[in-house]
């Protein structure tokens, strides 16, 4: 698989560029213009943007989530939730 299908496949599973970059091993900054490739083109949309302001920081896997997620599509839930 290419580096754009790789992260395209992360960043609809919610992860933030960050977690995008460390989950494949690249640099933050490949990350970043690797999601606003696939945002310019309508395929993904950055929270912020579908959200309004910085209510979502991502998705991590964790039980101190952000109240602002709970609701939240991306949220992944925990294991026996």
């Amino acid at each position: 698989m290419s580096v754009l299908t790789d992260v395209l496949r992360e960043a609809r599973g919610g992860a933030t560029t960050d977690r995008i970059a460390a989950n494949l091993g690249i640099d933050p900054g490949l990350a970043e213009a690797a999601v606003d490739h696939w945002v310019r083109l309508g395929i993904v949309s950055r929270s912020r943007d579908v959200l309004g302001g910085d209510a979502c920081h991502g998705c991590e896997p964790s039980p101190g989530r952000s109240l602002a997620c709970a609701g939240c599509v991306f949220a992944k839930r925990a294991p026996g939730r």
